[in-house]
């Protein structure tokens, strides 16, 4: 039993350390987004109208300025929202998090 059990935070530390700053926030968080519904590597025509750069930028500075300019906070938030979507079958986008206050 000993054997089998693995730590699941293994090596986090190290891939903390390896993390750059994030020269712009709200790129930083919508990149997050992106990575969290699996569409960073997707066609060209798939940016555009909802999920356009531009509309998701525009979210992003919101939901930065609403949790006080701090990023972890924002990226909580993210990823409190596709929890909380996930679990309750519906879409979501950056600008949910304002709407459920998931903001601290």
């Amino acid at each position: 039993m000993k054997g089998e059990l693995k730590n699941p935070f293994e090596g986090y530390l190290e891939n903390l350390k390896k993390h750059q700053p994030a020269v712009n926030p709200v790129h930083e968080i919508v990149n997050c987004y992106y990575k969290m519904n699996g569409w960073e590597k997707m066609p060209k025509e798939f940016y555009q109208g909802r999920y356009a750069y531009n509309k998701l930028a525009k979210e992003a500075k919101m939901l930065y300025v609403a949790c006080d300019e701090v990023l972890d906070d924002c990226i909580w938030a993210l990823d409190k929202m596709k929890y909380l979507a996930e679990r309750g079958g519906f879409d979501w986008s950056i600008i949910t998090c304002l709407k459920h206050k998931l903001t601290l």
